[in-house]
């Protein structure tokens, strides 16, 4: 099994965020981006999740892309 990490969508948007506030010119966007990643600072955390199959737990995501061996596997997707 590949211990690859996979990006979760809530480490890409502040990744896209952090960038975008990084490279903007215009001080009404810089303050736009600075409200968007202090409300991003206030999400709760993503609850992990159980593979029903196998018992691996993690973030969603991970959870999904996961090798795992069983063939039910399928249905949780």
């Amino acid at each position: 099994m590949s211990e690859e990490r996979t990006i979760t969508a809530r480490e890409r948007l502040h990744i896209h965020l952090r960038e975008a506030r990084r490279t903007t010119d215009s001080p009404i966007v810089e303050a736009q981006l600075d409200a968007a990643l202090d409300a991003w600072c206030d999400l709760p955390p993503t609850p992990l999740r159980e593979c029903p199959v196998c018992g691996k737990v993690g973030l969603p995501e991970r959870i999904r892309n996961h090798e795992c061996t069983q063939s039910l596997r399928q249905e949780y997707r």
